[in-house]
Order: C-alpha cells, then structure tokens, then sequence
C-alpha cells in the first residue's frame, strides 16, 4: 500500500479521535470513523495486517503519549482487529 496514503489515512482518524467536543460534534466524529471502518472491511488480510504494522510503527515512532495511545487504540476503533 501507499505508505503516503495510510499516514493520511491514520493522520486523519487520529486527528478526529483527539479532537473536542468543540472542534468536532461527536455524533459526526463517530460518523466518520464508523463510515472510515465500513471501508477498511473490504481489505484482504495482507492489507490488513500492513495497514496494522504501520499504525504499530507510527505508534512506536510518536513522542507524544496522547497520540500514541490513540494510535494503539486505533485498530480496535476501526474494527481491524479479531477481538
């Protein structure tokens, strides 16, 4: 995958997962990441596993332990993960 594009992509939902009340309505945050999990149901596993290891990587590579912890929790938000 466009590893230009997943950092987009997990730019994207990390920044509406750390947003307020204020910034973003949370009946339209939660639109939008369900909308963006419906979507990322269509991956094959490979993809999925890639798009898993690169959310792991961004989480590792962050200073930020806000931003890391949403990025770890973020496969579960997406519903990437098995559990």
């Amino acid at each position: 995958m466009n590893r230009i594009l997943l950092r987009a992509l997990v730019g994207l939902a990390v920044s509406i997962e750390l947003s307020s009340d204020e910034e973003i309505d949370p009946r339209t945050a939660t639109t939008l990441l369900d909308d963006l999990a419906a979507d990322l149901d269509d991956l094959s596993e490979s993809e999925r596993d890639e798009l898993l290891d690169f959310i792991e990587e961004l989480a590792d590579a962050t200073r930020d332990p806000e931003r890391r912890e949403v990025l770890l929790d973020l496969p579960d938000a997406l519903a990437l993960t098995d559990d």
